[in-house]
């Protein structure tokens, strides 16, 4: 990357030195140790609050079920790393993997984009970036994540929509025509935004943009893949077009902003739609039961583990011609 100029739609006056005032470092540290301390607390309420012993009766007996659960529960973390890694960011595969691990717990379990706060506090530490070219490619990479995501979630809406089958969500859920209308008003918009104003507002050349977006969209493809295998193995008889139903009612619902606890929302959204699967209900919603309660079982031992040191990255070498001295170009598609 090379420098560019100021964008008038993306600007952080004077945030260094803002970031490097003593006070401000005082707070975001207390800050930092009041939400460990209370994302500790929420993890460990949760998990009480779907019931021990329910999971435990409820419990998959396949080994594969668990399999493609950590699986799928990687490879959000992967792909946001080695997308990173297109952006330049000079970091190792392993030395980084836990902070991105511990990003997805933010915003799984505790509220969407909460994620980004935590690693633009952790590459502020660690890289050779400062503050405005680190929220600069961290914006490039949720909106090119965000066009992926919300491309194959309109494809699927308008499938299901064509073939009337959506009305499958909406009667199983009276709030889901709400939420399916604001997704693909916010999704329509966002495509038209990033394609109509990708100049202005990504920082990012074409080549670059165009890997990122098929990272993102890899990534997509490859947990409805994981998580159809995975509910297949525990239903092998249901149709594969009743749990991609499921799966566009669960990406619908992520796809709104600011979301509190993502995969619980997703869990009770899976066991309000159990009686339109061919099998025993109580079967069905201990599935989603025991799936809920594994997330935040997980979420909370990661979060744990990776509160254990700083995680520092090891560098890797970097060309002094791909640093940023205040924002990449806008050369984009």
């Amino acid at each position: 990357m090379t420098v560019g100029r100021k964008s008038q739609f993306f600007s952080v006056p004077a945030w260094n030195q803002w970031l490097s005032r003593r006070p401000v470092k005082l707070a975001l540290k207390g800050l930092q140790l009041l939400l460990v301390s209370a994302v500790v607390v929420y993890l460990i309420s949760r998990v009480s609050e779907i019931g021990w012993s329910e999971v435990r009766r409820s419990l998959p007996e396949s080994i594969w079920f668990y399999i493609l659960f950590g699986a799928m529960y990687f490879v959000i973390p992967v792909s946001e790393l080695v997308s990173y890694r297109v952006l330049r960011w000079p970091i190792s595969f392993w030395s980084s993997l836990p902070m991105f691990v511990r990003k997805r717990v933010y915003n799984y379990a505790v509220m969407s984009y909460s994620g980004e706060a935590y690693m633009f506090l952790w590459a502020k530490r660690h890289l050779p970036f400062n503050g405005r070219q680190i929220l600069s490619m961290v914006k490039d990479n949720n909106l090119l994540s965000g066009l992926a995501s919300n491309t194959f979630t309109l494809l699927l809406v308008a499938a299901f929509f064509a073939t009337g089958q959506l009305d499958t969500i909406t009667r199983a859920q009276p709030d889901a025509g709400s939420y399916i209308a604001a997704t693909v008003l916010v999704g329509v918009l966002m495509v038209l935004v990033v394609l109509g104003l990708n100049r202005r507002i990504l920082s990012v050349p074409f080549p670059m943009a165009a890997r990122i977006t098929g990272i993102h969209g890899l990534r997509v493809v490859l947990i409805l893949l994981l998580q159809t295998a995975q509910w297949a193995v525990v239903f092998p008889h249901v149709p594969f077009l009743t749990w991609l139903l499921f799966l566009t009612a669960q990406m619908v619902l992520t796809r709104l902003p600011f979301l509190p606890n993502q995969d619980l929302m997703m869990v009770g959204l899976g066991m309000s739609l159990t009686h339109y699967v061919d099998a025993p209900e109580a079967a069905v919603a201990g599935m989603f039961l025991v799936s809920g309660a594994m997330f935040q079982a997980v979420n909370l031992a990661f979060f744990l583990v990776t509160s254990v040191g700083d995680h520092a990255p090891r560098h890797e070498s970097l060309d002094p011609e791909d640093m940023i001295e205040d924002e990449p170009e806008r050369t984009a598609p």
